[in-house]
């Protein structure tokens, strides 16, 4: 049995674990744990297209910011 992919390969789990929703989400919950400025970063990779950091090098890449 085989899953459907997009055109990267990725399967629905893996789309829904790469979006920019679960990214909000996982840097929500470190920002309750570690509130201080946490970034989301787009990385232009489709395996990893959104990074969380607390201290991003290239501020280039920031999306998003959550900011105590």
């Amino acid at each position: 049995m085989t899953l459907p992919t997009d055109r990267f390969g990725l399967s629905p789990k893996r789309q829904q674990l790469c979006s920019r929703e679960n990214a909000l989400r996982v840097a929500g919950r470190i920002f309750d744990n570690y509130p201080k400025r946490i970034s989301i970063l787009n990385t232009g990779d489709p395996l990893q297209p959104f990074r969380i950091s607390v201290d991003p090098a290239n501020r280039d890449q920031i999306v998003a910011e959550m900011v105590a």
